[in-house]
């Protein structure tokens, strides 16, 4: 009655044969072959003895018998060890498949989580700087003078949490993709104006010379997101009046073809190259700027790399020692259609060829 059905039960039979090796590693066929090449050998081998004509090709196929069954178990082992090593290698790799899905789903979790904790913190902090304004510019009533400076204190310490916060939703944008480009047209001379007159008073509060020395000739009016890239040069310039103890800052501008640099150079700690290196990594400082201002994030130089890389451009620093200042490079590209307004045979070599990085 089954003989007819014989076949349909073979198929059936190396079905689910096939599916147990290769689902549930039943055997592996890469060992099931290698044994059974190598039996076959050793069999043909042991015949050739039986049928030798003479004592000394006896005592030959003999020898090349013991030396193939020498060779023919390291092969079967060799054979294994890489089936076992490719399990592991497989198991290793869903588990670095698993870590990667979980770190992916915890990173996603913590720019959340900075993200709203951002948000929330803006609002009250927003407030507070409001009402510390409205009492030292007297609204409330004349200050007692012993709390003139408590208040300013109080002022500042919430400036700072307020950048802190900034640079925290910032960096989380940044790393949900969030963030996007508004692209604008841009007077690069007007918005570095404004900065070095932001910041101007917190230079003399140190007793600091910050400098803007502009181009001989207008520059050309650039497309960019002004917001960002502000943002940048504020950044850096408010570094530097930090890390600045005597001396002065110094904004340049350098049009190149192709390219805008603007330079800011300072007369502060200075730095080494290892600490160039690590310089615009995500919560890094050198070690001078740690010993001079404890309350940095180290945020702020990595967020500035990633506005100017948007723009694609580039940002570095230059610097010859630590006490013997610093240099930041800010390249922007520039359309040639800008730069045909503007003749640049007159300005001086690049970085590296002139006193630019030079203090």
């Amino acid at each position: 009655l089954f003989v007819p059905l014989a076949p349909l039960y073979a198929f059936v039979f190396l079905a689910m044969t096939a599916y147990a090796i290769v689902q549930h590693r039943l055997f592996d066929i890469k060992i099931i072959i290698t044994r059974v090449f190598v039996i076959i050998l050793w069999i043909v081998l042991l015949s050739k003895i039986f049928v030798a004509s003479s004592l000394f090709e006896t005592l030959t196929d003999m020898l090349i018998f013991m030396v193939t069954v020498y060779f023919g178990i390291l092969l079967v082992r060799s054979v294994r060890k890489e089936v076992e090593q490719r399990e592991k290698l497989q198991e290793l790799t869903k588990q670095l498949e698993f870590a990667n899905r979980e770190l992916k789903r915890l990173d996603k979790a913590k720019s959340e989580f900075i993200s709203i904790a951002s948000h929330q913190l803006r609002t009250p902090l927003t407030a507070i700087k409001g009402y510390m304004s409205l009492l030292r510019e007297g609204t409330y009533g004349k200050l007692v003078q012993k709390m003139e400076k408590p208040i300013a204190n109080v002022y500042a310490s919430n400036e700072r949490l307020i950048r802190l916060v900034n640079d925290l939703l910032s960096l989380s944008r940044l790393e949900s993709g969030k963030l996007e480009i508004k692209w604008e047209p841009t007077r690069l001379e007007e918005t570095i104006q404004s900065i070095v007159d932001e910041l101007n008073i917190k230079a003399e509060q140190k007793k600091l010379k910050l400098v803007f020395v502009k181009p001989e000739r207008a520059l050309p009016v650039f497309l960019l997101d002004e917001e960002k890239i502000r943002n940048v040069i504020l950044n850096v310039i408010d570094n530097a009046i930090r890390y600045t103890d005597k001396g002065s800052i110094t904004v340049r501008t350098r049009l190149f073809p192709g390219k805008l640099r603007i330079l800011i150079s300072d007369t502060g700690a200075g730095m080494t190259q290892d600490e160039l290196r690590k310089l615009f990594q995500s919560f890094t400082r050198g070690s001078a700027g740690s010993k001079a201002w404890s309350e940095g994030s180290g945020l702020g130089l990595y967020i500035a790399k990633q506005f100017v890389e948007m723009h694609k451009g580039k940002i570095w620093a230059e610097s010859e020692g630590i006490g013997k200042g610093s240099t930041f490079i800010i390249e922007l590209p520039a359309q040639s259609s800008q730069l045909d307004t503007y003749d640049d045979k007159s300005q001086p070599p690049m970085i590296g060829e002139s006193e630019a990085t030079r203090h």
